[in-house]
């Protein structure tokens, strides 16, 4: 490359890098400002936030077990990456108690410990993500596509059978996983 187009390159990296760094500077301000909008549309319309939002309080200790494994790399993996299997299962508890807390359905604690127990499986392939012939990424799919099904059995006998809850939502979730059946199957074959 000649001198004269390094000299022409040059001013636009720089402004590449003022618009990342004003960006950067500008996160704070934007949260401060989304935060400002959801309080303000809260006290308009009466809403009561906490009611919504208090399993965040489970799901932030869960983020922050994560954080050394999502911080780790190929070349150095951060010795408390393990904290990404509590972290994991914090997480998808906090998930499941927004769900619950949502549609006010704690009785499904009853067949939901599936998908907790997935979520281990989960994070120790999330660990293992930078060694792709590892065993336990396909030990961890096939073990999560277990616990998602021991779910779906579960959830439909306790619905159906134990509580007698034959809400919409259910025959609609049978209907999208035979839709996601169909396509897969579909795919196979084309593949």
């Amino acid at each position: 490359m000649s001198k004269e187009a390094l000299n022409e390159e040059l001013p636009l990296k720089v402004e590449v890098n003022k618009n990342q760094l004003n960006l950067r500077q500008s996160w704070p301000a934007l949260v401060v400002i989304g935060i400002g909008v959801l309080l303000l549309a809260a006290n308009l319309f009466h809403i009561h936030l906490m009611q919504f939002l208090w399993p965040g309080f489970v799901i932030a200790p869960g983020v922050m077990l994560m954080w050394p494994a999502y911080d780790s790399t190929a070349e150095r993996q951060r010795p408390l990456s393990f904290l990404a299997v509590p972290g994991a299962m914090i997480i998808t508890t906090g998930l499941l108690l927004f769900t619950m807390n949502m549609v006010n359905h704690f009785e499904a604690w009853a067949y939901s410990w599936p998908l907790v127990l997935a979520s281990v499986a989960g994070a120790l392939m999330y660990i293992k993500r930078f060694e792709p012939q590892d065993n336990i990424h396909e030990s961890g799919h096939k073990f999560v596509r277990v616990m998602i099904l021991l779910f779906m059995g579960f959830a439909a006998f306790f619905e159906i059978v134990i509580f007698q809850n034959f809400a919409p939502w259910f025959p609609l979730a049978l209907i999208g996983y035979g839709i996601y059946l169909l396509v897969k199957k579909r795919q196979t074959q084309i593949a």
